[in-house]
Formats: structure tokens, sequence, C-alpha cells
């Protein structure tokens, strides 16, 4: 309203509202009378009370967290009254000087007044679960250590956004107590986390910090990568395509032992064991229960500090293989948030170097399309529906692009669509794809061979060639591949 404000005496009368004029005469300092938390008052001094700043805030993407929703929030009010007239926003001033009132709850101790802060925000916004665990911590630290505590709290929040912060406590209990919670996490975790409710500067110190020193490090790509070389990093890469978190809590307590000095076992062997674990659990749609049972497993292995991860659970046998096998073998396309990691960590297995994926869309494409036409090269190749049916969705007849679908070229002759896939000086980025140039013909031997081929690759990369070998045995029982098939 200030920065709206055309009449100057008037913008002058209201700049006092928002801060304390300097005067020697009464013996008063300049002093704003609102202020955040210690870091975000500068932000919202310079933004926000500083004449004229609302006019010209900066673009929002530029932060994030609580500084993005100040910059937000200031802007939905100053475009809401820039749509008012003077006289309407003189009106408004008037009520909310004249009608409105601030109540001052005064109450005699700090566990008193967090009981009013729980309470009185439940009416609006939820609280998040940490929201109420930090007044709960905060609560039992005392006088002299809770402004400290305070602020290594918030500062880890800043760290790691107040998603991913959030989503760090869910971590840290999966850790400890090693079963599917019962309760919500703001009541499990004091339960679950015995060093919260005992020691509030241990659990500072000793476990949040440390685990969201490894959270953080497990995001940063540039730091895996010096720290544990290329392949490691890329296996990260993979892992987070999935679309579960489930395998987290294992990595950030081999992380935090490695950070700690604490671990004799090596770090990119078990990324590795683990991206292919997590992998095995996607494919075959393990539900939350068997991920959260197999990941406790994989803890209590890393609690014994040892190279020796069997009867682990990290590991995946030989008929965990070939279960693997059998669900990517089929119409693995009908499983739709299967098919794009897996085709990407197919692509990423398909080259010696380091396969970055930053693409702003990345579509799967049949090669032979889903709906063939009369009298077409496509209906010479898959004569019967059943052939059709058989091998559309076939692991073998999928390819990644970096754009939107072309819905013109789906149907195209073979020819004619890999020109369109590989336009000179305007190739496909994805190995994957450049590979159906070298095919001459693309008929169900064809998409058999290459998904045999897919497959086996997948089987190198992940050392289980003993499953694959066994799926092999399985296809020619059962006569779903011809038995001298090679």
């Amino acid at each position: 309203m200030r920065d709206l404000t055309k009449d100057k005496t008037t913008q002058s009368t209201r700049e006092k509202y928002i801060k304390q004029i300097a005067n020697k005469d009464e013996n008063l300092p300049e002093t704003l009378r609102l202020k955040l938390r210690e870091k975000d008052q500068a932000f919202f001094e310079r933004h926000v009370q500083t004449c004229g700043e609302t006019n010209h805030l900066p673009p929002i993407d530029q932060y994030k967290d609580s500084q993005a929703r100040i910059l937000q929030n200031t802007q939905i009010i100053h475009d809401t009254l820039q749509k008012m007239d003077e006289e309407q926003r003189d009106a408004l001033m008037q009520f909310l000087l004249q009608k409105c009132y601030l109540v001052v709850v005064e109450v005699p101790t700090h566990t008193a007044a967090r009981r009013i802060f729980t309470v009185l925000n439940a009416r609006g916004l939820d609280l998040s679960a940490t929201d109420i665990l930090k007044a709960d911590l905060l609560e039992r630290a005392g006088a002299d250590n809770e402004d400290k505590l305070s602020q290594d709290w918030e500062a880890i929040e800043t760290d790691l956004g107040r998603d991913k912060f959030n989503d760090l406590f869910t971590h840290i209990r999966m850790i400890y107590k090693r079963e599917k919670p019962r309760k919500a996490l703001e009541k499990s975790f004091p339960e679950d986390v015995s060093t919260f409710k005992s020691e509030p500067s241990d659990f500072i110190n000793k476990i949040l910090n440390p685990y969201a020193d490894a959270f953080l490090l497990s995001l940063d790509q540039v730091k895996i990568q010096s720290e544990f070389g290329l392949k490691t990093a890329d296996l990260m890469q993979s892992l987070n395509r999935l679309d579960n978190k489930d395998w987290l809590p294992p990595l950030l307590l081999c992380l935090k032992q490695y950070n700690d000095g604490n671990t004799s076992y090596n770090v990119s062997d078990f990324i590795f064991k683990l991206e292919r674990l997590a992998y095995y659990l996607f494919v075959i749609r393990a539900n939350i229960n068997t991920r959260i049972s197999r990941y406790a497993k994989v803890l209590t292995i890393l609690d014994r500090k040892e190279d020796d991860h069997k009867d682990s659970g990290l590991d995946v046998t030989r008929q965990e293989a070939l279960k693997l096998f059998t669900e990517l073998g089929g119409n693995v396309y009908l499983t739709t948030s299967v098919v794009k990691p897996i085709l990407l960590r197919l692509d990423q297995a398909s080259t010696d170097a380091s396969a970055h994926y930053n693409y702003q869309t990345i579509s799967v494409e049949h090669v032979c399309p889903q709906t063939i036409k009369k009298q077409s090269q496509w209906q010479e190749w898959f004569p019967t529906d059943e052939d059709h049916k058989q091998w559309v969705h076939s692991l073998g007849n999928l390819v990644l692009l970096d754009c939107r679908k072309n819905s013109a070229a789906q149907n195209y002759e073979f020819d004619l669509k890999k020109k369109k896939y590989f336009v000179p000086g305007n190739s496909s980025p994805f190995t994957l794809t450049k590979e159906i140039d070298a095919y001459k013909t693309w008929t169900p031997v064809d998409i058999e061979n290459r998904r045999y081929e897919l497959l086996k690759r997948l089987a190198k990369t992940w050392d289980l060639e003993d499953g694959f070998e066994k799926w092999i045995d399985a296809c020619k029982m059962l006569k779903t591949i011809p038995e001298d098939f090679e």
C-alpha cells in the first residue's frame, strides 16, 4: 500500500507503520516494526520493507523455500492492490487501522508458548512434522542451548530445502526402526530415535548433522564422481529415476559411515549392488512392505561394517534374477512407470562414456507402430494380429526420443522412420536408438533377437548372467523361443 500510494505525504505517513522513524528529541531509534527470523530478515527488509521495492520484485525462480514464499506472497498482494483505485486502497487502509486488532498472547513459560504455537497453527496451514518436532526439541533444550540449536536446525533446513528436510527425518526414522511406520512422523520419530528425546544437542550434532551431510553428498553428482568415480555417479543418476525413495536410508547410512571413517567395505561396490536391488524391486513392482523389509536387511549388514554382504538381502539371487528377466521379457511398455527408467538404464549400459539425460522431453517410441496400416510393409512383416500383439510392446521394439512423439511418424514405413530418427547432423542422442539404424528389416525375429541382446546387456551390467541363462532355459522349456536359440 505504501509503495502504490501516489501522494508523497501519505506515503511518508504510511512508512511510519512499517518502521519507527528515528527521533532524537524523544530518544527513539529507527526500528522496524516487524522482524522475521534472522536468516530471512535481511532479505525481507531489502525486498519488502524498503520503500519502493515491492514495485519491482526479483524473479521468484532465483530463490527457494521461505524467500521464494516471501516474494510470491508479496507479488500476490501487490497485484491485488494494484487492481484497486487509490480511493479503494485508502478505504482498506482505514479499515485495517481502525477496525482490525492485534491480540498479544502472553504466557509464563516457553512450554506454554510452544503449546499455544502448536494449537494456533493447527487452525490454518498445517504444520509440517518437522515444525512440531523442532518445537518439541527446543522446549527441552534449555534457554542456554535454544538459540544455538535453533540456528543449526534452520541451517540444515535451508541447505536441503523444506521438502527434502522433511524427507530426511523419514529416512532417519527408517534407519533406526527398520519397519513401516504405524504412526505419524511427529509421533513415531521421538519414540523410534531415542537420542531425539533424551539429548537435544546430541541429536543435532551426532544424528541430524551427519545424516544431512550424507544426504547432501547423495544429491551432489560432482562430489559423488570425485569421491567414488564416474560409474558410481551414473548409478546414482539411475537410482533417482525410480518412483520410490525407499533405497535412500541404506544409502544414507552407508555415506554417513563413509564420512565418519567407520566403514571397511567398498562404497562403490555397495552402491552398485543397491542400484541393482532397487531395480529388481522396481521392475517386479514389489509393494512397500516388501521393499521396506528388504532394505531393513541391508541396513542390518551395514551395522556390521563388513565387506561380506552374503545373506544380507543386498544380493539378487539367481531365482530373483529369473523373475526380473521374466518381467522384462514381457510387454514392458504396458507398465508405464517402469519402461522409461529401464530404457534409460539400458542406454546407460550401452555406452562406455558417462551418459547424462538433461533433455527437456524424453519419450518412448515404438519402432513397429501400435497400429498397422493395411497393405503396408508392417503388415507384410506382421501378417497376423497375434504376431503384432506378441511383440509390439516388447522391450526389443522400444526406443527413446529426445522430443515429443511425432504422431505423423508413428505409422511410417521402417526405412522412412529410420530417416526421421537419424536426420544427418541431428541424430538421436541415445545409443539405444541409434542402434536401430543397423537393421535392414524389423520383423518379429528382429525384435526377438534385439530383446535377447538388450536383456543380455542388462545381465552383464548387473552381473546376473546365471539368472539370465536360467531365464533362457525356462523360455525354451515353455517354447516361447526355439530350443536351438543362441
